[in-house]
């Protein structure tokens, strides 16, 4: 029998950090993605966290297009989104024009995935956990389970195109004395390969359509 798995995605990170410059990346299956990814456990949940993004006149149809995304991954089972919220912050430029400005901030999406992963290895949901992100603020919860949860297998992939990959860490655990915590770049080869048809079936037998501004898959680069 194969182990269980579930998978927590931090959606922003993984946006910026990859989707941003590949918008034809975007409307990518990520249940056959981690399917093809982890081929020897069993993937009892796929979790998407995020949030919904807040339309701007240079951008005005950015919320349509991500809910269009996530009314596809609603039809896979086995995946959830968990979403928090942006919330707009006023902030002061340290410049000479000394101007304020105001830009939306996400929030509760740390907190989240922290939520889900202590309930889940709590309530012994899988036998390992593959999380995908690259913000430090999930340490504390791997670390906590890297600690507690000794049976529990856990996998960081951080979300890093080729190019960038240079200037991030992957020893940090290692350093730290977590060694049975394996952190690596997510590996992109597959990304073009998983995405959904431009039509998706919904459960009321309508229709989402792939937004016409994310082209056609391309390769992937080697990661």
């Amino acid at each position: 029998m194969k182990p269980r798995l579930i998978v927590y995605i931090d959606g922003y990170n993984w946006y910026h950090a990859i989707c941003k410059s590949h918008p034809e990346w975007k409307w990518l299956n990520i249940s056959a993605f981690f399917r093809a990814l982890r081929p020897h456990e069993e993937i009892v949940a796929v979790k998407m966290f995020s949030a919904l993004v807040v339309p701007t006149a240079e951008d005005p149809t950015a919320r349509q297009r991500q809910e269009r995304y996530f009314k596809a991954l609603r039809t896979l089972p086995g995946v959830e989104i968990i979403l928090g919220a942006f919330q707009p912050r006023e902030v002061q430029c340290r410049a000479t024009c000394l101007q304020r400005y105001t830009f939306q901030e996400e929030k509760k999406t740390d907190v989240n995935i922290a939520v889900e992963l202590l309930s889940d290895a709590f309530n012994n949901r899988s036998d390992a956990i593959c999380v995908v992100s690259g913000d430090s603020d999930v340490q504390p919860a791997i670390e906590w389970l890297a600690r507690n949860k000794p049976d529990l297998r856990i996998y960081l992939y951080i979300p890093s195109l080729p190019a960038d990959q240079a200037a991030r860490r992957l020893d940090y655990f290692k350093t730290k004395g977590y060694s049975k915590v394996s952190c690596s770049f997510l590996p992109l080869e597959g990304i073009s390969q998983h995405q959904f048809r431009n039509l998706v079936t919904l459960a009321d037998k309508t229709f989402v359509v792939r937004p016409h501004t994310w082209a056609a898959p391309t390769q992937a680069p080697n990661a």
